[in-house]
């Protein structure tokens, strides 16, 4: 376990994050090297349990841990709770904030004033999506950001209300929940 950068475990949660690249030297590609270092943490947490996608590809564990993965250029994120797991980690750039108008509303397009809010609205948004594990959400109308405060953020999948996590780490934003 000390290939992690973060390896936070409670009583509600566990929370990972690696540098891909210290997990799988010898892999080329991005995507295989996402897939096996993802693998490894989930091999290293849980030895002897299979990962499964269901139909939207929402990852599974076979032991019935609720999981989350992101992955975002070097860095791999996990979460795994009892009942809900999501998480998302995102590079600040100026890209969230050029696409901006595709997936926030005209409200928090208000909010999304800079490269750094905008990525952290991205990746609120992006750990919603895998919340509802169902698809066909409309990221502009469908979810929503409210309000963002010191460490976490209220948002909302339709009505139902959400209080996500987030923090700063190595120039990302990590947006994670659990329950």
């Amino acid at each position: 376990m000390d290939d992690f950068l973060v390896n936070r475990k409670t009583n509600r949660y566990h929370l990972i994050v690696a540098a891909i690249d210290k997990l799988c030297p010898n892999v080329s590609s991005k995507r295989e090297k996402e897939v096996f270092a993802s693998k490894k943490i989930i091999d290293i947490l849980f030895p002897n349990q299979q990962l499964s996608h269901d139909k939207f590809g929402a990852p599974i564990l076979s032991n019935g841990k609720a999981i989350s993965i992101s992955h975002s250029k070097h860095l791999v994120s996990i979460i795994t709770a009892n009942k809900s797991a999501s998480i998302d980690i995102e590079a600040v750039s100026e890209k969230a904030l050029n696409v901006a108008p595709k997936f926030l509303s005209e409200q928090e397009l208000k909010m999304a004033n800079d490269a750094e809010k905008a990525t952290l609205m991205w990746s609120v948004k992006e750990c919603l999506f895998k919340i509802y594990k169902k698809g066909g959400l409309t990221f502009s109308t469908d979810l929503a950001v409210n309000n963002i405060k010191e460490s976490h953020v209220e948002c909302f999948i339709f009505e139902q209300k959400y209080t996500l996590n987030y923090e700063k780490f190595e120039e990302h934003w990590l947006v994670y929940y659990f329950d």
